[in-house]
């Protein structure tokens, strides 16, 4: 997960860095901002976080039970085990809460940055808006990809457990 945020907080300061160096006068970007760009963002990121905060629970619950909790997975962790004992039964499902966590407070970050940080008249504050809502872009791409992973993961299970059981 540490990974997946620094990579995040690097993409946002990279985005913040362009825009400082591209746009030639840094005075326009405040109203620009204010007129084009902070409404949206606001509603966005709202909307996303609420979202994700009341999908969060049904997610993890629903993995943890149809992937982390079927035989097929316990028996693939037998397997992984021997060639990393620290792997846990329910960590996949720890780390996916923890990155769904993270994104959620993100996006609900970056959504009160703009009525709160977003209404200054100052590139600096417009610049701050632009990293939390890149950051919090960045964190959703990181945990729609590894939510993508874990169920790719999941359809594999299934797929064997069907294999096994049309086998016998």
């Amino acid at each position: 997960m540490k990974i997946r945020v620094l990579l995040s907080v690097l993409v946002a300061s990279i985005t913040v860095a362009l825009i400082f160096f591209a746009v030639p006068d840094l005075s326009i970007i405040p109203d620009y901002y204010a007129k084009n760009i902070r409404g949206s963002l606001f509603a966005g990121f709202l909307t996303v976080g609420s979202f994700l905060l009341s999908l969060k629970a049904f997610i993890v619950v629903k993995l943890k039970e149809n992937v982390f909790d079927t035989q097929v997975y316990k028996d693939k962790l037998t397997e992984l085990r021997k060639i990393n004992p620290e792997l846990t039964l329910y960590g996949p499902v720890k780390r996916l809460s923890k990155l769904l966590f993270v994104t959620i407070s993100s996006a609900i970050a970056a959504s009160i940055s703009q009525l709160t940080i977003g209404l200054l008249d100052c590139w600096i504050a417009v610049l701050l808006c632009a990293f939390l809502a890149v950051f919090a872009m960045a964190m959703l791409v990181a945990t729609l990809l590894l939510i993508r992973r874990t169920l790719d993961e999941w359809l594999e299970y299934l797929e064997e457990a069907h294999n096994n059981a049309t086998a016998k």
